[in-house]
């Protein structure tokens, strides 16, 4: 179990975003990125073998540039 914190703001200015209101949360195009997200992290870290920061390398880097 985790807890969801959805942050808001202006895009592309990560340093001004703030917690979002109690109860907010995502909409059905931000799940795109919520799936990728937890399937980056089961692929990259728990599935895979070497080194834990090399696999955490692994993951940072998998982004959905491109996809969306």
């Amino acid at each position: 179990m985790s807890d969801l914190a959805v942050f808001a703001g202006p895009a592309g200015d990560a340093g001004a975003l703030r917690p979002g209101r109690s109860g907010l949360a995502p909409c059905v195009w931000e799940a795109a990125v919520l799936a990728h997200e937890r399937d980056a992290f089961s692929r990259h870290v728990l599935d895979a073998d070497g080194l834990l920061a090399e696999r955490l390398a692994a993951w940072r880097d998998d982004t959905l540039e491109g996809e969306v």
